[in-house]
């Protein structure tokens, strides 16, 4: 199956915005539907940042190194966000907190993902498992303020891990992970971004 362009992800980005908040915009016209992406642009360092993160992916794919160290350097110093532009990303992400994210190079992550504010997702130095050194995080998991997501584990669909847990160790689909270091502590009933939406 092809892959989505490059638009339909940034489109299915923008889409979390719309609905995963409270009082959902009127976008039965197409001047309103621009005028809430540009206040997004403007307003949501989060947004901000998954654009310049879009930008600096596709730059690296097409191999255009020259221009790629100006778009990371005006992603980083207009959000305070450090997204690798290596990272490997699905569509709709959602970063409705920004501040001190960092996702480092080589990490995965699926698609309809939450990051809430002062997350780190990267490496343990020396630490490998199959020659793999980075997360790989699946499809509509909420990783909540603060939580760290280190070295080469998997966070199944749906999951959700709680503010300031610390993860080295594998989370198994639909489940919720608390604590240092983080242990399964309930079971996801609901997927996060269905939860957002719901109360928007």
């Amino acid at each position: 199956m092809k892959p989505p362009s490059p638009e339909r992800i940034f489109a299915a980005d923008i889409g979390r915005y719309f609905y995963s908040r409270p009082g959902r915009p009127d976008l039965s016209r197409k001047i309103r539907y621009y005028a809430h992406v540009t206040r997004y642009f403007v307003l949501e360092p989060g947004f901000r940042a998954i654009y310049f993160y879009r930008v600096n992916n596709r730059i690296v794919r097409n191999k255009i190194r020259f221009i790629g160290p100006f778009f990371r350097f005006m992603g980083s110093a207009l959000t305070g966000i450090r997204i690798s532009p290596y990272a490997d990303i699905g569509s709709g992400l959602f970063i409705p907190n920004a501040q001190c994210i960092v996702i480092g190079y080589g990490v995965e992550i699926g698609k309809n993902v939450t990051i809430y504010q002062g997350v780190t997702i990267g490496i343990v130095p020396g630490k490998k498992r199959d020659e793999r050194t980075t997360p790989i995080i699946g499809d509509n998991v909420m990783l909540g303020a603060g939580s760290k997501i280190l070295g080469p584990v998997s966070i199944g669909d749906n999951s959700i891990i709680g503010a300031n847990a610390v993860v080295v160790r594998d989370v198994p689909a639909n489940s919720v992970a608390t604590g240092v270091p983080a242990e399964v502590s309930g079971t996801v009933k609901v997927p996060y971004p269905q939860q957002l939406e719901d109360s928007g």
